[in-house]
């Protein structure tokens, strides 16, 4: 498709890749804009082998070469015109007000990021509220719980739902494209970067839901991924040791290891010790997230799952991490 000569003030970037059904409800769902038509475009950006153009967006096509996401998000900053960026993750469905939310805080010039609040739909699962409860993706209804409804200076910014000034992209160069670019952490590596050029704000009240991932094996899948590229993010700065310091620091698997060691020596207290852990991870997380679950409209049943959906998070962001020291 040409690119256009008309200079728009916003453009939202949509990146996909055969996801044609949570697309349309996402298209849909901006058609609910307060915007004139004018003052915005819509560039969305999907790897396909079979383009089908969508009609009142600038489509980009790119060949299906699983370049990752930091290669299909510079796509769509090469074909955008606009002065703020905005980021939406191609399953998401607006609130109202959401742009102009998200937009208010460059009315002052010191603003170069801006991202607003996710939260997931009233009719999800269990499974997918308690994932929202502990913060993921883009902090989930944790990080509005935690904010208060005020406007909070930010160094994480997330493209789920996000705002940049086209400038301070620039100056940074985009987004990284290789390692950690590639496998997910796009957003996180250019996030520290920009903060660097200018202020960042999370709103928590630019709101968003965002399609749950809904189950055990898609979370593990997703927290697999994000360990492999939590190393990739690593090898980027100055610490060389980075990935072994993280692992010890950080690992759930490793303190399950010690555990263990610590049941062999005293082998009449196994299931003792066993059990004592598993309450007291349980009882752990539910004093922790228990406030931000009152707040949000889960059910009971999240809250019950809820150290259940941690554990799987913690062991697969391990083995995730595990693959990417041995394997690349």
């Amino acid at each position: 498709m040409m690119k256009s000569s008309v200079h728009l003030d916003i453009s939202i970037i949509i990146i996909t890749k055969d996801r044609r059904k949570y697309l349309k409800k996402t298209l849909t769902s901006l058609k609910k804009l307060n915007f004139h038509k004018a003052q915005y475009e819509i560039v969305v950006v999907e790897e396909a082998d079979d383009p089908q153009e969508i009609s009142e967006v600038k489509y980009v096509l790119i060949p299906r070469k699983n370049k990752g996401f930091g290669c299909a998000r510079n796509t769509g900053l090469a074909h955008a015109t606009g002065e703020i960026i905005v980021f939406l993750d191609d399953d998401c469905e607006i609130h109202n007000g959401w742009l102009e939310k998200l937009l208010d805080p460059f009315k002052d010039d010191s603003v170069g990021g801006v991202q607003g609040g996710v939260t997931v739909s009233e009719s999800t699962n269990p499974i997918g509220w308690a994932e929202s409860i502990l913060g993921f993706p883009g902090g989930g209804v944790r990080r509005i719980q935690l904010a208060k409804g005020k406007v909070q200076e930010t160094s994480a910014v997330s493209t789920l739902n996000c705002a940049y000034r086209k400038q301070v992209l620039d100056k940074v160069g985009g987004f990284e494209e290789g390692g950690g670019g590639k496998l997910g952490s796009e957003d996180e590596l250019l996030a520290k970067q920009a903060c660097n050029h200018a202020r960042c704000l999370f709103v928590p009240d630019a709101l968003v839901n965002h399609e749950s991932r809904g189950s055990l094996i898609k979370i593990w899948h997703w927290f697999v991924r994000r360990g492999r590229a939590e190393l990739k993010v690593i090898g980027t700065n100055r610490l060389k040791n980075g990935k072994f310091w993280l692992l010890f620091r950080r690992s759930l698997t490793i303190k399950m290891i010690i555990l263990i060691a610590i049941s062999v020596v005293f082998l009449d207290w196994i299931w003792f010790w066993i059990v004592f852990a598993a309450l007291a991870y349980s009882i752990f997380q539910y004093v922790r997230y228990y406030n931000t679950w009152r707040i949000s409209r889960a059910r009971p049943t999240a809250l019950l799952l809820l150290p259940l959906v941690k554990l799987t998070m913690d062991l697969a962001t391990d083995w995730g991490r595990f693959r990417g020291i041995l394997f690349g």
